[in-house]
C-alpha cells in the first residue's frame, strides 16, 4: 500500500517550471531540508492576477512550501505556497541573472530528490548574495571575472557536497603534494600526475590551478581559465549526453564580452 506524503511550511525555491495542461504548471523546487521535489501547481495559471500564486512561483523567490502525495509518485500536489519576507532576497539583474539561472539548472541536473540539502541550500545561497554583488559593483563596467569567480565556486563545491569532490591536493602516484610550479595531468576519474597515462584522457593544468581551487582563490585570469575548463570536464561527466541548455543561451546573448563565462 503507497504510503501518504506529506511536507509543510519547507523552505523552498523555485528552479524551473513548465506548463501542464490549460491552468496548471510542473515546477521543480529546491527544499532545503528535501532537496529536489517536483509538484503539480494545479489552476494556478486560471486565477485572477491578484490572486495568481504564479506570479510567487518564480525562480529566485525564497517560498514557504506544502505539498502532498505519494512516496512513490515523482509527482507531488502543490497545496499552498507563501513568500518568506524575513529571508535573504537576491537582486539579480542582467549578467548576474543569468548565471543564476544557470546555477538552477545545474543543481536541477545533479541535485537528488528527497534529500536533506541543507548545506548545498545555503552554498546556493552564497553564490547567489555574490551574483548580486558583482552585478551592483559592476555595472558601469565589463568584467567577466566578477562572475566567473562565483560559478567556479559553485561549481567546485556543488560536486564536492554530492560526493564528487576533486583531488586536487596530491599527486595520485607519488602522493606529493601539488607544487604550483609543476604542470600535472589531470584524469577525472583520479585525479593529478605528473606523469601521463597512456590511454587514459588527461588535462594538462598547472599547479597553482590546483592550489587556487583547493584555496578557493583566483586571482589570475590564466588560472581562472584552466580551472574552468576543469569544472567543466568534471560536471560533463555526470551530466550524460544532453547540454546545459543555460550554458548555450548565455554564449548567444553575450558572446563577445562573456565569451569566457561557463
Amino acid at each position: 500500500m503507497n504510503s501518504r506524503l506529506e511536507l509543510t511550511n519547507k523552505l523552498a525555491v523555485v528552479l524551473h517550471s513548465s506548463p501542464y495542461r490549460n491552468s496548471s504548471l510542473i515546477i521543480h523546487f529546491f527544499l532545503k531540508d528535501y532537496g529536489k521535489v517536483s509538484a503539480i501547481a494545479k489552476g494556478v495559471k486560471a486565477k485572477k492576477i491578484k490572486n495568481n500564486q504564479s506570479l510567487l512561483l518564480q525562480p529566485f523567490n525564497v517560498l514557504s512550501l506544502s505539498l502532498i502525495g505519494r512516496e512513490q509518485y515523482e509527482l507531488l500536489i502543490l497545496k499552498n505556497v507563501e513568500r518568506v519576507d524575513n529571508e535573504v532576497t537576491w537582486n539579480l539583474s542582467g549578467k548576474a541573472l543569468y548565471c543564476a539561472y544557470y546555477l538552477n539548472e545545474l543543481l536541477l541536473r545533479l541535485l537528488p530528490s528527497q534529500i536533506e540539502c541543507a548545506d548545498i541550500f545555503s552554498l546556493y545561497n552564497e553564490v547567489l548574495v555574490m551574483l548580486s554583488h558583482s552585478e551592483q559593483a559592476l555595472s558601469y563596467i565589463d568584467d567577466p571575472i566578477a562572475y566567473e569567480i562565483p560559478l567556479r565556486i559553485f561549481e567546485y563545491k556543488l560536486l564536492e557536497l554530492l560526493g564528487y569532490g576533486l583531488n586536487v591536493s596530491h599527486d595520485i602516484y607519488s602522493d606529493k603534494a601539488i607544487n604550483e610550479m609543476t604542470s600535472y595531468y589531470y584524469q577525472i576519474s583520479s585525479g593529478p600526475s605528473e606523469k601521463a597515462v597512456i590511454g587514459e584522457p588527461y588535462l594538462l593544468i598547472s599547479g597553482k590551478t590546483l592550489i587556487a581551487l583547493s584555496n578557493l582563490q583566483f586571482l589570475e585570469k590564466k588560472v581562472l581559465q584552466e580551472a574552468k575548463q576543469l569544472l567543466k570536464w568534471a560536471i560533463a561527466e555526470h551530466l550524460g549526453d544532453k547540454p546545459l541548455k543555460s550554458r548555450e543561451i548565455f554564449k548567444q546573448l553575450y558572446q563577445t564580452s562573456l565569451s569566457n563565462i561557463n
